[in-house]
């Protein structure tokens, strides 16, 4: 009963499937009734005409020879006798559309078929001596195969002699072959609904089959993936593209995930370092209210800790701002630049920051890229302060170059970032633009920094479809490099 009730479900795929084959499997059983039955039909009028037109034959000598409506009126009992036979009537027109004479050998007796005046006037002025055959209502409203001749000329005919014989018997024939036919196709569809339904189960088993699947897909199973080989091109499409589905589900997820405990972290360090200078601040404020104020040397040292308190919780301030405005992909003014121009520009405020390191340029020409000059300032900015945070105060050497290189057909230019410094260890690297990470050896506070300074470039080259890499070994000093899509001078 369950299975009845599913598969005449009208929105379910097996019902719709059935049906719309028993729609098509009724209107071709129609069809080949419709031509069965006229073909049927035709086929036995045309033997009944067969059997009116061999006693028609009996009076190819004499229809000919009747010349005038006087010869019809005359031999008219002579047509009559030669041309009825057992189930056959007979009538003899004259050229004015009257019966002269008419004899009916039907078993029940009924007199033959008549038509009026008009119609029979238009059948001898009709071209030929009428071939074939007509169905005609009788008195008793029934049909009867009728067929004409023209007697005498058949361009200027004296009369008519009509044959015919009842059309029951080929209807008889016709309702019988319909009722048989009938039956027959009652029991197609039915076979057809068993067959057709055990058929549609078993194709359809592979799409339960994928439904019972995803059932089973919670947040926990997302690894889960369906069967790509049903053997039915359609189902294994619709399988490979449900698998990508999930397999896209799961990515994004592990990423919201990734992302979620990031998150997480970037709001706990985050706290953390907004907590620590203003701790600080409200500290030397206390030391300041319970009458530090009155000494002067006690009130310079409270002030200018609180000024360095708040300068460091303002720069912290402004690099969350831009990251969050980096994360915002907000739109940035980007026009045509040279590298080398920015790195010369900058590179008087950057000898100011190395203080006693060395600094050295090595630009190989002019280098044109699509970007914004203040964020590239700011990504050579940060990376120069990250070396100066990492190489000895009097040998630290710190380079930066400029070069050009063909990557994935394309013209790119490199920017290059060398220091002689501490290095940064093989487990580091894949954390360094982290947000707030800073490693163990570099938490010092002598170094003022949050951790956000390689994040930021990160993000600021991201934003210019541009690749960051870094290369590096404990002791010997680290490279970063910068890749942006080149243009042409």
């Amino acid at each position: 009963m369950k299975i009845l009730t599913n598969l005449f479900k009208r929105k379910s795929l097996k019902y719709q499937l059935l049906s719309r084959m028993f729609l098509l499997l009724i209107l071709f059983l129609v069809a080949i009734e419709i031509f069965q039955y006229f073909s049927l039909k035709q086929y036995l009028c045309k033997s009944k005409e067969q059997v009116l037109e061999s006693r028609i034959h009996n009076l190819s000598n004499v229809l000919p020879n009747i010349q005038s409506e006087e010869d019809v009126i005359n031999v008219s009992e002579e047509l009559i006798e030669h041309s009825i036979d057992i189930n056959i009537t007979s009538s003899v027109i004259d050229s004015y559309g009257n019966i002269i004479d008419s004899e009916s050998k039907y078993k029940n007796g009924i007199p033959a078929p008549k038509l009026s005046k008009n119609d029979y006037i238009k059948l001898m002025n009709k071209e030929g001596n009428l071939e074939g055959y007509t169905l005609v209502k009788n008195i008793n409203g029934k049909l009867d195969v009728v067929i004409f001749r023209k007697i005498g000329n058949i361009h200027s005919s004296s009369g008519l002699i009509q044959l015919s014989t009842e059309a029951e018997p080929v209807l008889s024939i016709l309702y019988k072959q319909l009722s048989t036919y009938i039956l027959a196709c009652l029991v197609i569809l039915i076979l057809g609904s068993i067959v057709g339904g055990a058929v549609l189960k078993k194709t359809l088993t592979p799409l339960y089959s994928m439904t019972d699947t995803v059932e089973q897909i919670t947040v926990q199973e997302l690894n889960k993936r369906l069967p790509i080989n049903n053997k039915q091109l359609e189902i294994d499409s619709l399988s490979i593209a449900f698998n990508g589905m999930l397999e896209r589900i799961e990515t994004s997820f592990k990423k919201e995930n990734a992302l979620n405990l990031k998150m997480q972290q970037f709001i706990s360090d985050a706290s953390h370092e907004l907590r620590t200078p203003l701790t600080s601040i409200r500290g030397f404020v206390e030391v300041l209210l319970m009458g530090a104020a009155k000494d002067e040397k006690k009130l310079n040292m409270a002030l200018n800790s609180i000024l360095s308190e708040s300068e460091r919780l303002s720069e912290l301030v402004n690099e969350l701002l831009m990251l969050t405005r980096l994360d915002r992909q907000a739109e940035v003014e980007m026009s045509k630049e040279n590298m080398k121009s920015i790195i010369e520009e900058v590179y008087p405020q950057l000898n100011v920051l190395a203080k006693t390191r060395k600094i050295n340029l090595n630009l190989n020409g002019n280098a044109y890229f699509l970007g914004n000059k203040n964020q590239i300032k700011q990504v050579i900015f940060n990376l120069v302060q990250n070396a100066i945070n990492h190489t000895d105060e009097k040998e630290g050497i710190i380079t930066i170059s400029l070069d050009s290189e063909v990557m994935e057909n394309k013209n790119s230019l490199v920017l290059k970032i060398t220091d002689n410094g501490t290095g940064i260890s093989e487990g580091d690297l894949t954390k360094i633009f982290d947000r707030f990470f800073r490693s163990e050896s570099h938490r010092s506070r002598q170094y003022g920094g949050y951790g956000l300074g390689l994040s930021i470039v990160k993000s600021i080259v991201d934003s210019h479809n541009g690749k960051i890499d870094v290369k590096s070994t404990l002791g010997q000093g680290t490279t970063f490099y910068i890749y942006l899509q080149g243009l042409l001078q």
